[in-house]
Formats: C-alpha cells, structure tokens, sequence
C-alpha cells in the first residue's frame, strides 16, 4: 500500500511540476530512453571511538577517501516493434480496381529511435484473418508511409517506402505510430467474394540518419557491457515472423463486393396468320415475343450501374411497333399498351412506376429503335429516384425488356 501511494504521489508531483520542467522520470523510468547514463554514487559516513571522521563516497573499483567517482551503466536498446492492420475487416474491391489500399500501422514501442524496413508478401491460399479463404493475388503490390499523417493514401505525396526516424514511444510523444499503406491493383477476372490477403512486415533498422533507410539491427550476443547500448529483441511472434527477432507483421485482405450480373433472351411464338394464337407456328407472318432479362444475383456484393444494352434484329425480322398481343381476328389488331408503345420494361424489385411503355419512334423516353438496332439508355429508363441511383440495379433484383418481332 505504500508503494502505490508513493507511486500515485509521485505522478501527481510530475503533473504539478511539469509546466517548471522540474519533472523529467518522476512517472516514466520505464520508457528511459537507450543511451541515457544512469548515475549514481553512495556516501557514507562513519566514526572511530566516537569520533566523527571524514565521508566517504563510493567508486565502481572502491574508494577510501573522498567524495568518489559515481557508478554509471548506459541504458540499452529495447526493440519492441507492432504492426496491426487498421479497419478489423475486409477491403472491399472490385474488379478492375487500381490503387486499392490495405492500411497498417507501426508502432516503435521501444526506448530508441528506430527506422523501419517494409515488406508485402502475399499470402498463399488457407484462412485468411477474417474467417474467409485467400484465392488470387493481387497485382502491382507496392507499400508507402503516410507522409503527411492524414491516413489517407495520396499517390503524390506519399511516396517513401520505409519508416524513418520513429520515435520511441512514451506518454508525451505522439509520433510512435506511423500509418503504412499497402497499394495493389484488383485483376478484372476476378468475381464476387474473391480474397487476397497481404501481409505486412516491418523489420527494423538503426536510425539516426533522417530520409536513409538504416542498418537492419542486430541483437546483442553476450554479457552487457555497461558502457555500450546492447540491443535486446523484446518483440513477439506475428503472422509469419518469430518471436524476439525484430520484426512484426500482420495480415489484411482485399475481398470482391460486386455485382453478379447475368443477361438471359428468351424467344416465343405469338401468333402467326393461320393458328392465331392456337399452337402458332413460326412462319412467316407470325409474331414472336423477345425477353431480354438482366439480374443481379440475390448472393451479389454490390450494386451494378446499368448504362445501355443493345440488340441487333436478325435481318429476316422486323419489329412490331405496338407490341401486339396477338388477340383478334388477326395477330396484328390489338396493341398491349398503345399503338406505338412497341417496348415494355419491367423490374422484379422496389423500383416504382413499373412496368413501364416506351416508343419505338424516339429516344427520348429512353428505348429506340434505329433499324436494326434496338437500344435501351438504362440510366434514363431507371432514372434516379429514393433508394436508387440512376440504372442502379440491387443485388436480388432484375429488369426485363420486352418487344416483338415479325418473321419476314
């Protein structure tokens, strides 16, 4: 009990004292920095038959007269490094992504100045650290500080490769840490759910000479010598480095989130001139019904942004303007919406207004046909509204075009 109150008094002293500059290691002996001299000498005094005789001090080989020489050791290197991936999940990609960003920090919880030496190096295939399984590696990995300490990676300016000059930690410092980036681009062949995992790891360097990557530094062998700074590796084991070797690393991963997206057309006959719509043949004459359907699957990591599709009529068809239903004495008489209305879109999802009718005679509602080819602007036939971007398809939902043709 009073150790904790002389330790809780001494820090309250440091706090009061501090603005004097009176507090120097009162608190924080334990993040003493390599290479402070710690002194010290002891005096004594003594008597012989009662009279008082004159102080002795201490010396490391021994003194018998006089003030002495103090006792001095040099504190040594304590090489305690972290790295930790930052966001605790998934960096989610897509394919084709360049300059996707995996971020780390380094931590210098040693007692010296220390540079840091990186490295990625992907991970081959098994667990990845978020429950998943790494399939593909990323390409053009490189890694870069963050200069300006934002902990946001910009391309022109962060652009050093190593960790220079980190401070050691203490409560008084708050540059311990630094922000790496690990930068890779996401090959286009990649689909939803894919992993790559990269790990990043920090070995490190001597310090002391600012903007030049360091020696990689070495334990001390042997005894200490009081008059040099040994190096002790206080570090633990990371992902794929030892323990007390002077490095550390940890693992992030990229994963796919992106769209699932499937185009199907389905073709059936509608009517034809002599059957009607009783076991119509495909003849010429008869009608048949074109469904152009694109879905995003249920299971997709992401919204797809349409923009168009385009179909290219077979040159032995021609469109029906009105988009028939093939009822009537004749397969051409009843139109499904309006005469002219030859395009019909529908949405299975939360899109409202649908279905929806659109001309084959003008672009301007967003369907057109300019002989033979069918165009479909997906941006203005899904148009931006709540919940919804423009052409914004959510995963689990389909559009659907719909027009037919007449065999020639």
């Amino acid at each position: 009990m009073k150790t904790q109150k002389w330790i809780k008094w001494g820090v309250g002293l440091c706090m009061v004292v501090f603005a004097s500059g009176l507090c120097t290691r009162v608190a924080w002996a334990v993040g003493t920095a390599s290479g402070t001299t710690i002194s010290n000498l002891a005096t004594l005094s003594y008597s012989v038959g009662g009279v008082g005789q004159p102080s002795i001090g201490s010396s490391p080989t021994g003194n018998m007269v006089g003030a002495g020489t103090a006792t001095t050791f040099l504190v040594d290197n304590k090489v305690l490094v972290t790295v930790a991936e930052v966001s605790a999940s998934y960096t989610n990609v897509v394919p084709g992504q360049t300059q996707a960003v995996l971020t780390f920090t380094v931590t210098n919880s040693g007692n010296t100045v220390q540079d840091y030496a990186l490295l990625s190096t992907h991970q081959v295939g098994g667990a990845d650290p978020f429950g998943g399984t790494d399939n593909f590696d990323a390409t053009a990995v490189s890694v870069f500080v963050d200069v300006n300490g934002n902990g946001t990676y910009e391309s022109a300016t962060d652009t050093a490769t190593f960790v220079d000059e980190l401070p050691a930690t203490n409560p008084l410092n708050a540059t311990s840490t630094r922000t790496v980036f690990i930068v890779a681009n996401i090959p286009s062949s990649q689909v939803n759910n894919d992993i790559s995992a990269i790990r990043l790891t920090a070995t490190t360097s001597n310090g002391g000479g600012a903007s030049v990557l360091g020696a990689t530094t070495t334990e001390t062998a042997g005894a200490d010598t009081d008059t040099v700074v040994d190096v002790v590796f206080a570090d633990v084991a990371g992902d794929i480095d030892a323990l007390r070797d002077g490095k550390h690393s940890d693992t992030d991963a990229y994963r796919l989130q992106t769209a699932v997206i499937s185009v199907t057309k389905t073709s059936a006959v509608l009517c034809d001139p002599f059957n009607l719509t009783t076991n119509p043949k495909s003849i010429p004459g008869a009608y048949r019904k074109y469904t152009v359907t694109i879905a995003n699957a249920a299971g997709a990591g992401a919204s797809a942004t349409l923009t168009t599709i385009s179909d290219t009529l077979d040159a032995n068809t021609l469109m029906d303007p009105d988009l028939v239903t093939g009822a009537g004495a004749t397969c051409a008489t009843t139109p499904e919406s309006a005469a002219g209305s030859g395009f019909r879109v529908n949405y299975a999802g939360t899109r409202a207004g649908f279905p929806k009718y659109f001309t084959t005679t003008s672009s301007a509602d967003g369907v057109d046909l300019a002989a033979p080819v069918v165009t479909a602007t997906m941006t203005t036939v899904m148009p931006v509204e709540a919940g919804y971007g423009a052409g914004e398809l959510k995963a689990g939902e389909s559009v659907t075009l719909i027009f037919n043709v007449v065999i020639q």
